[in-house]
């Protein structure tokens, strides 16, 4: 198609009339105007240019489906389910129009698990009618798969949420001489412990390693069943990073720094180990920015920074183009009205969010304490890329799961 502007037939009022999100953004002046946002983004999510291009009748007669699931007949109705599932299914507008090859495909070229089928509220409701998955069950997938994450609340007791916080204590005080640290504040390398952790922001590495009251609450069954519903396979816990105080992490995507050989196929949870206040670096992120936010390409090809340094990315293109990525996201979250959402958790909530949802720590105002543990998985058969530095030591959990570090080999 041709994309030159002066050739497409649009129809500026009817499309900032039509398409409410996008007239805010204008009007906010996150995007000069309906066509500019029609060429960028709208085109690409089905949106018309002008009216005149939906058939309501003939669609509504020519897919039987449509008028049981939304038990209306108005052209306006008929339309949205269109574009929200009819599309994604290669019903056509009308007629004469083009069917795409495959309209169900995967939003990026990276692939990704089900849930990032274009058609993937079709089948979490397919699922549910089958009895495979339950009322509840439908419901946090269908938020998953629309928003980037989910909230389990009180997954974890709180008598291992108060073992786990033991432990974290611990690491936190130097009494696992063993663990490693990640505190840019001291050093740029994975360090042993020093006090001044204390007083900036710290990442213990893979305390599950030495845990087994951390691996119990990674593993703990409220959490693997909901991994086990969007992975349909076995788990493999491949990382833990274990907080003190807030991050403080600028909005990122976790593509980009925790690679596996399906660079879309994993999830991660984060699993409050005590209530989180306003100002204590709460967790914050972009929601539906996993599926709203363009693929951000390192080195022109790689999903990651670690698979473009492979090969042969040099350190330097590599720094510039993280700062890139950070200002790409934020650049396109403003264009797209993505809404930025805090998460105030309690104690023993568990945060599952998808592999390219943006998040970051929020600014810290308060020296108060944000004890947490993140955890990033992956279907058991898919391998992080530290695999490929050398011996690994891969371990199995009582509960099936199985676990490993890119850090410690025993």
């Amino acid at each position: 198609m041709n994309t030159d502007q002066d050739e497409i037939d649009f129809d500026e009022e009817w499309y900032l009339q039509s398409y409410p999100d996008v007239a805010k953004a204008v009007a906010a002046g996150h995007i000069g105007s309906g066509r500019q946002h029609y060429l960028a983004h709208g085109r690409e999510e089905g949106r018309r240019p002008h009216a005149g291009s939906f058939d309501a009748a003939w669609y509504a007669s020519t897919y039987p489906a449509v008028a049981d699931e939304i038990g209306s007949a108005e052209p306006d109705a008929l339309e949205r389910h269109y574009h929200e599932r009819g599309r994604y299914r290669g019903y056509l507008p009308h007629p004469l129009a083009s069917r795409p090859r495959n309209a169900a495909e995967m939003r990026s070229p990276f692939g990704g698990l089900w849930i990032d089928a274009a058609n993937a509220f079709d089948i979490v409701e397919g699922r549910r009618k089958l009895g495979v998955i339950n009322a509840e069950e439908a419901d946090l997938l269908a938020r998953f798969v629309a928003e980037g994450y989910v909230v389990l609340r009180d997954a974890v007791p709180a008598a291992l949420i108060d073992s786990v916080e033991r432990v974290a204590d611990a690491a936190y005080h130097g009494d696992i001489p063993a663990l490693r640290f990640e505190c840019h504040a001291i050093s740029g390398e994975y360090i042993a412990w020093d006090p001044a952790m204390l007083d900036h922001p710290a990442k213990a590495i893979d305390l599950h390693w030495f845990s087994d009251v951390v691996r119990d609450a990674i593993f703990h069954p409220n959490v693997l069943r909901f991994l086990h519903l969007i992975f349909e396979r076995p788990v493999l816990a491949s990382q833990t990073l274990t907080f003190y105080h807030g991050s403080q992490q600028p909005l990122h995507q976790d593509s980009a720094y925790v690679p596996y050989t399906l660079p879309l196929q994993f999830a991660a949870t984060w699993i409050a180990l005590e209530d989180v206040e306003e100002g204590t670096g709460e967790l914050e992120y972009f929601v539906e920015s996993h599926r709203e936010l363009p693929d951000f390409f390192y080195n022109g090809a790689h999903k990651s920074v670690y698979e473009a340094r492979r090969r042969g990315a040099g350190n330097n293109v590599l720094t510039e183009e993280v700062e890139q990525h950070l200002k790409v996201i934020q650049r396109e979250a403003k264009e797209r009205s993505l809404a930025k959402e805090r998460f105030l958790a309690r104690r023993g909530d568990v945060l599952v969010w998808h592999a390219d949802l943006a998040h970051g720590g929020a600014p810290t105002s308060s020296r108060r304490t944000r004890k947490s543990l993140v955890t990033h998985y992956c279907p058991s058969e898919v391998a992080p890329l530290y695999f490929e530095n050398g011996r690994v030591v891969v371990k199995r959990h009582e509960s099936g799961s199985c676990y490993a570090s890119g850090t410690y080999l025993s």
